[in-house]
């Protein structure tokens, strides 16, 4: 019986690792904006290549920090920094450059 219930244990904290959430991974975006949609917390960016995660590409991200999108127009070019997880984007350190 104490074997049986060292086995539940074991089975179970390992379901329990397996279920942790995967670090955050970060990459720098450099793009323009192509609209923002500060209620909805959207901004639409066409950006560049992100090595390691997609080619250049139009999308649409969450903002992490709505106030951060609030002086932001179409056309305004941007750096960010776009954190990953669990298949979710969000865009963080946003700013307007030359």
């Amino acid at each position: 019986m104490k074997s049986l219930l060292l086995m539940l244990a074991i089975i179970c904290a390992g379901i329990a690792a397996g279920c942790q959430s995967a670090p955050e991974k970060h990459y720098p975006i450099r793009g323009e904006v192509i609209s923002a949609d500060a209620a909805k917390k959207l901004l639409t960016v066409k950006h560049g290549d992100i090595p390691g995660l997609m080619p250049a590409m139009t999308m649409t991200y969450q903002v992490a920090e709505p106030k951060q999108m609030q002086t932001l127009q179409p056309g305004d070019k941007i750096t960010a920094d776009l954190v990953v997880s669990e298949n979710k984007g969000r865009l963080e350190k946003i700013a307007v450059v030359n």
